[in-house]
């Protein structure tokens, strides 16, 4: 209650100075505001704030600076995606993109990262992609080898999602070289676990095994139930690959029992297929066919 109360009392400051000001001052206070009404999911009250902004830095014209302008077409995009009009806003940083460009600013980065992770929820990976390597590139010459990390982490899970899994080894590596020069232990563990799938959707069951291995090491050691059972479950796909089937089924149900309790539909649901495959693999069509019904009611609730 005390968070919401100040944020109240800031937006009434805020609009009690209104009145008293003009040009960039007045500009300044509506972007302000906009901040505030997407911190209440106002979308329609953001949006009419950040293109009042707008139009004061346009009427401006040369006198108005390209980040004053930025960041107002940025509030317009929050505002937008506030909406779901996600195209609209994609397009509106796009905007801001080009003036922070112009100005080589150092919310360009923030801002190229935003754009990715917001054309990635829309499952446009291709586009996230494009938007992660600009502030890869960016970040390689001028920035924090951490956020460099970072930024390569986030392009091989584009390409994970685009299927080009050479790519997700080759961007994981340099993610992981960095990750280990700054001695950040757990961003290892997840370029490791990334390396271990990309290795089992390539057919390199012994490699997906080396590399789960080394990212179960690391979850165990932090007591991390996510990372043991994700890594579970890979190592079991390499084990599949090289017919271990029941080192794969051991590695699976021990990775059920994890998330058995959680509400991680999505990889349980992963786990289950595999069974199933491994149940079909060593003719247990009984069990198999159980996995499938349970699957199927599962499918019919959540899809």
């Amino acid at each position: 209650m005390i968070a919401i109360d100040n944020k109240e009392t800031e937006d009434q400051e805020l609009w009690k100075q209104l009145p008293n000001t003009e040009g960039e001052e007045r500009a300044e206070l509506f972007i302000q505001l906009a901040q505030q009404a997407i911190y209440r999911s106002s979308g329609v009250e953001a949006l009419a704030l950040a293109e009042e902004a707008h139009q004061i830095y346009k009427a401006m014209g040369a006198k108005a600076s390209s980040i004053a302008m930025a960041n107002a077409i940025t509030g317009i995009g929050y505002s937008l995606k506030e909406l779901n009009r996600v195209d609209e806003a994609t397009k509106a940083l796009d905007g801001a993109i080009d003036l922070l460009r112009q100005s080589n600013h150092p919310f360009l980065i923030d801002t190229l990262r935003t754009k990715a992770s917001w054309y990635g929820e829309e499952g446009n990976w291709q586009k996230a992609l494009e938007s992660y390597v600009e502030a890869a590139q960016i970040n390689e010459v001028d920035g924090i080898s951490e956020f460099y990390a970072r930024d390569l982490f986030s392009v091989a899970h584009c390409y994970h999602e685009l299927g080009k899994f050479d790519e997700v080894i080759t961007y994981a590596l340099k993610a992981r070289e960095i990750f280990k020069g700054e001695k950040m232990v757990f961003e290892i563990s997840w370029c490791d676990l990334n390396i271990a799938d990309a290795h089992a959707e390539l057919g390199d069951g012994q490699a997906a095994i080396t590399w789960g291995q080394r990212a179960n090491d690391i979850g165990t050691l932090r007591k991390d139930n996510e990372m043991i059972c994700k890594s579970k479950y890979v190592m079991a796909r390499g084990y599949k690959i090289l017919e271990k089937y029941q080192d794969a089924e051991n590695l699976l149900l021990a990775a059920g029992e994890l998330v058995a309790k959680s509400n991680d539909w999505p990889q349980i649901t992963k786990i289950e297929r595999e069974l199933i495959a491994i149940y079909r693999l060593t003719e247990r069509d009984t069990e198999a066919d159980e996995a499938e019904r349970r699957i199927a009611t599962l499918t019919e609730i959540v899809n």
